[in-house]
C-alpha cells in the first residue's frame, strides 16, 4: 500500500513494549532460540487488540490483568515465571516492595533480566541490574535506560507495583506453541475478560467495534487513538508475518499438514489486508499528534478504515478457528 508507514524494522523491533521486553528477557534463557516475531506470535500479543468505547482512552493498551496473561504467554513459550503486584493503581506497601526487591536480585544474581511497569513511563519495561549500596535499580523501558531508586519503585507515573521473573524454562515444540497460540489468540478476539465485565473496555473484534463507537459518538481522545492505531497496526504487521514463517516452517509431508499449511497462507493474508487498512488509519491519526479525528469528515473516513479492517480480521480469526481445529484434533488421535 502506498505511504504504508513501517513501524516494525524489518521485524527487529515492535512498539509493543511487553512483547519487546518478554524478547529482551528470553534473550537471558534457553528460549533465546525464539525470534521477535515468534515471540510475538506464540504470545499471542500479534493478536492483541483491547479499545475503551467511550474515547479510546490510552489506557486501552494495559487495560488486561497483567499477571494472569504474561503467565499464560510465558508458559505457552515453556517458562515458568512468579511475580509481585499488578494493576492495582495502588502504591506498594513497604512489605510488598520488600518482597519485590528480593524476588528481583534473586532473578538478576542468577544472570535473567524481569518484566516491570511503569518504571520511568507508563509502559513495560525491563530491570537488568541492581547496586545494593546505591539502593538503585538499573532499568531500561522505551523512554531511558538509567538507575531507578529502590523506593521508586511502584510509585512511578500510575504508582503500582508489577515485576515479573523467570524461574524455570522448559523446552516446548513448535507445533505445542502453535496450538496454544491459536487458544489464546481465538479466545482473546471471540470472549471478552480483560476487564470488568461493566468496564468500557473492549478486546477483540468487540475492541473495533468500541472504536467504531467511539468514532460515531464524536468524542475520540487524539493522543489515545493514535497510539492504539500504532499499536494495533504494529501487531498486525507481526500477526501477518508470523502466519508467513508458519506456513513456510511447514513441509506438507502429509495431508493434515498441507491442510494446515494452506490455512496459515490464507490467515495471512487476511491479516495483510488488516494491516493494509490500519495503514491508512495511522497515516491519516498520525501519531503522537493525531490529526483530527472529531471531525465529521475524518470519522466517517475512520470507521470505514476500522470497519473494513474488522471484516478481514473476522476473516482471518475464522482461519486461526480452522488451524486450531486441526491441531485440538490431531492431539487427541
Amino acid at each position: 500500500m502506498a505511504n504504508r508507514p513501517d513501524y516494525t524494522k524489518n521485524f527487529t523491533h515492535t512498539n509493543i513494549t511487553d512483547t519487546g521486553s518478554m524478547y529482551s528477557i528470553l534473550q537471558y534463557t534457553e528460549r533465546k532460540d525464539l525470534s521477535l516475531v515468534e515471540v510475538a506470535g506464540y504470545t499471542a500479543n500479534a493478536f492483541r487488540i483491547i479499545i475503551d468505547r467511550e474515547r479510546v482512552n490510552v489506557a486501552g493498551y494495559s487495560a488486561f490483568e497483567w499477571p494472569m496473561h504474561h503467565q499464560e504467554q510465558f508458559a505457552n513459550l515453556g517458562v515458568a515465571t512468579r511475580y509481585e503486584g499488578g494493576p492495582t493503581e495502588i502504591p506498594p506497601t513497604p512489605e510488598e516492595l520488600e518482597r519485590a526487591l528480593t524476588m528481583i536480585q534473586w532473578s538478576l544474581d542468577r544472570g535473567v533480566p524481569l518484566l516491570a511497569w511503569d518504571l520511568f513511563v507508563a509502559e513495560f519495561g525491563m530491570i537488568y541490574g541492581y547496586d545494593d549500596e546505591a539502593r538503585t535499580l538499573r532499568c531500561r523501558d522505551i523512554t531511558k535506560d538509567g538507575d531507578l531508586p529502590y523506593e521508586k519503585l511502584g510509585r512511578g507515573q500510575v504508582h503500582e507495583l508489577y515485576v515479573m521473573a523467570v524461574t524455570e524454562v522448559r523446552h516446548v515444540d513448535k507445533r505445542t506453541m502453535l496450538r496454544g497460540a491459536l487458544r489464546l489468540a481465538v479466545r482473546h478476539a471471540r470472549e471478552q475478560g480483560y476487564k470488568r465485565e461493566d468496564s468500557n473496555y473492549r478486546n477483540g473484534l468487540a475492541g473495533y467495534d468500541a472504536w467504531i463507537e467511539a468514532f460515531g459518538n464524536g468524542n475520540v481522545e487524539v493522543f489515545g487513538n493514535s497510539l492504539h492505531g500504532v499499536y494495533v497496526y504494529d501487531q498486525r504487521q507481526f500477526a501477518a508475518e508470523f502466519l508467513k514463517r508458519v506456513a513456510a516452517e511447514l513441509q506438507g509431508e502429509t495431508a493434515e499438514e498441507r491442510t494446515l499449511k494452506s490455512l496459515a497462507e490464507q490467515a495471512a493474508v487476511r491479516y495483510d489486508n488488516v494491516t493494509d487498512r490500519l495503514g491508512e488509519f495511522v497515516v491519516r491519526f498520525p501519531f503522537p499528534k493525531g490529526g483530527d479525528p472529531n471531525d465529521p469528515e475524518q470519522a466517517a473516513a475512520a470507521i470505514r478504515h476500522l470497519t473494513e479492517a474488522r471484516a478481514e480480521e473476522e476473516k482471518g480469526v475464522e482461519l486461526l478457528e480452522e488451524m486450531l481445529r486441526l491441531l485440538d484434533e490431531s492431539a487427541v488421535k
